[in-house]
């Protein structure tokens, strides 16, 4: 099972930074592989988990009105991406996304 996470933070230099490190930091403990500049594939194993992720990361925005903003997908079993990327990240998805 995964979920596939995205945020857009309206900050720039330093601030964007730590904001950026403290929504990665709701992923810790997690195995995910992020193939675009913020958009997260996230490996899960309950509706709990993504519960929680989905809480830890409203935190960050309710401590940051109007500087991020993000989306999460529902939990997902299977399936297959397609898209442009270096061939490397290509197995490292498989690997978050395979039941």
């Amino acid at each position: 099972m995964h979920i596939v996470i995205s945020w857009d933070i309206k900050a720039e230099g330093a601030s964007w930074k730590e904001l950026n490190e403290k929504m990665k930091g709701c992923l810790s403990g997690y195995s995910w592989v992020k193939p675009l500049t913020t958009l997260y594939i996230v490996k899960i194993y309950s509706s709990e988990e993504r519960r929680q992720i989905r809480d830890d990361l409203v935190s960050v925005c309710r401590d940051n009105p109007k500087k991020v903003n993000f989306i999460m997908s529902p939990a997902m079993e299977g399936g297959s991406y397609g898209g442009w990327l270096p061939k490397s990240l290509w197995p490292k998805i498989e690997k978050r996304t395979e039941d």
